[in-house]
């Protein structure tokens, strides 16, 4: 049954339920982005701190050596040993907590952008049960997860393998070489390591993100009938909808003047004496019909109206003057005016698709 529901949906997601799920904090983000920035990040900072940092802890061993002779069992001499440490060792440090800090926000928000889902936080049954919890560790996303850790530690230690075998007898020779040689060369060896699986990372991240943006799309896709439905509730039901309109069309037969230019499609004015508006619904109607009309005071308030609901206004006397003259309210516009009404209808349409497209 499962299998049916993942073949019968074929649609990609709407906004509607990508904004759903985003509430719901299910976005698409890879752990392996942020785990390679972070290592690009450690990296970066031994590269610009790292003489800084080796002069920084050479000098704190340096000072602990000197202070041997300190008899720590006097409670002030200890602490003054000990918060020298710590203070020396926050001051290392800082700077690579800030950095790694830093990319760690910025992996995650960069990703996904500023995620809020107040519902992540609600308690669930399913998030405590050892069952679901078992499920989700041998479910396909759990062996599949399982897989690429186990991948990702294959290939470090490769990595390792490969950089230090050439060095067995660095390491020989370091027993009998200065503690400063040694520690150069050991950085050295420790960058040289953290740039290669750094590379590795790099190429898994790329990987891993285009694979969870795609399953992401691919978990959210829809059936035709959840588009639909989804189509009905955001528009309305097709039924009520149709009571809405006969609603407008029954206040429109009323002579009040707002209701009427409201359901107009155009007001075609004198432009002072007259004031004609005009709708055409192909489905009621063979022609354009006017909804109202006017002269002098009633001619202002119709254009007032269509000013307030946005309503298109044309001047074009001659055709106000005669559609004014030989048509009344509610009935079609005659046989002779067709040519014309169309052409002002078409560049209305036209003027309402151009607004909406530069609206969007």
């Amino acid at each position: 049954m499962a299998e049916s529901d993942k073949q019968n949906k074929t649609e990609e997601p709407t906004p509607t339920r990508l904004k759903k799920a985003r509430e719901e904090g299910n976005v698409p983000k890879s752990q392996e982005v942020a785990s390679a920035l972070l290592m690009l990040g450690a990296v970066v900072i031994m590269v610009s701190y790292g003489d800084w940092m080796y002069d920084q802890f050479r000098e704190l061993f340096r000072h602990l050596y000197l202070n041997l002779d300190q008899p720590l069992e006097n409670r002030d001499n200890a602490i003054v040993v000990l918060s020298d440490t710590l203070r020396t060792g926050f001051t290392i440090m800082f700077p690579m907590l800030v950095v790694l800090t830093s990319v760690a926000i910025l992996a995650n928000v960069g990703q996904t952008g500023i995620v809020y889902a107040p519902k992540v936080l609600e308690p669930k049954g399913n998030r405590i049960s050892p069952i679901q919890g078992f499920k989700k560790i041998f479910s396909i996303q759990g062996i599949a997860e399982l897989v690429k850790g186990l991948s990702k530690i294959a290939i470090v230690g490769i990595i390792i393998y490969v950089t230090l075998k050439d060095e067995v007898d660095l390491f020989k020779s370091m027993m009998v070489m200065p503690v400063t040689s040694t520690l150069i060369d050991t950085g050295r060896l420790i960058l040289l390591m953290f740039t290669r699986i750094l590379s590795a990372l790099i190429i898994l991240a790329i990987a891993d993100s285009i694979y969870t943006r795609f399953k992401h799309q691919r978990d959210l896709r829809m059936t035709r009938q959840e588009v639909k439905d989804e189509f009905k509730q955001a528009e309305g039901d097709p039924h009520l909808k149709g009571k809405r309109k006969e609603q407008a069309l029954g206040f429109s037969r009323r002579k009040r003047l707002d209701h009427a230019v409201l359901a107009s499609d155009v007001v075609i004015t004198n432009p002072t004496h007259y004031s004609v508006a005009l709708s055409y619904d192909p489905e009621r109607s063979s022609a354009p019909v006017v909804r109202v009309k006017g002269v002098r005071k009633r001619a202002l308030r119709i254009r007032e109206f269509a000013r307030e609901y946005n309503v298109p206004i044309m001047e074009n006397p001659p055709v106000a003057r005669a559609l004014y003259a030989t048509t009344g309210e509610g009935e079609t516009v005659p046989e002779e005016h067709f040519q014309i009404i169309a052409e002002i209808l078409a560049y209305v349409y036209r003027l309402k698709e151009n607004e909406g497209a530069y609206g969007n």
